[in-house]
């Protein structure tokens, strides 16, 4: 059921009394949430893509991955763009748990099209935190590394829009001894990550 033009009117402007908020949260509540959702969507979509004439360099993204951070929020800008190939670096963060990581990354972009094949190596320190709460204010903290070569997709418009990716590839982990850095011991894995954000 679409909401009819006085309700939307009433409730954008506010002037909605005690009765007619009961009536509002009776049995077709969710059918008018659900087009209040799609009006908002349908308005910021618009928004996004009618300014994608615009040649948009940056991306804000979330990524989530198999290895390293379970989530990251990231930032990608382009910062040179030939006839063939572009390059872009990324740089992020992720607080989960007691655990912080900041991934940093550089990227080779294929395609002049808004589908693009991507190589990438990113670096992704990680530290985990270890908080004894009883008897001690003491924090013990481990500090990893995980070095991510790995080949994807990336679909990206040349203008503002919508920006994915999917990558998979081997992951280095290394658990450097706090006494010896460069007794790093490699480990390595198989991951797989997927990001979803927008480009301006």
């Amino acid at each position: 059921m679409i909401l009819k033009k006085k309700e939307l009117t009433t409730i954008i402007t506010g002037n909605i009394s005690g009765r007619n908020m009961f009536y509002f949260l009776g049995k077709n509540f969710y059918r008018r949430l659900f087009s209040l959702f799609l009006i908002f969507l349908t308005g910021s979509a618009g928004f996004v893509f009618s300014q994608d004439r615009a040649e948009a360099k940056n991306t804000l993204y979330a990524e989530g991955a198999t290895r390293g951070p379970v989530y990251s929020i990231n930032y990608d800008r382009i910062f040179r763009q030939g006839e063939k190939l572009a390059y872009s670096f990324r740089a992020g963060f992720s607080i989960y748990s007691n655990t912080v990581s900041f991934p940093v990354g550089l990227n080779v972009i294929t395609g002049l099209n808004e589908h693009h094949a991507e190589f990438s190596l990113s670096v992704i320190p990680y530290i985990d935190y270890d908080v004894h709460l009883i008897g001690s204010n003491h924090t013990e903290s481990d500090k990893y590394i995980f070095v991510n070569p790995a080949i994807g997709y990336r679909y990206q418009k040349a203008g503002r829009g919508i920006f994915l990716k999917a990558a998979a590839g081997p992951s280095i982990f290394l658990d450097p001894p706090s006494n010896d850095f460069w007794n790093m011991d490699p480990k390595l894995y198989a991951f797989g990550s997927i990001g979803l954000g927008i480009s301006f």
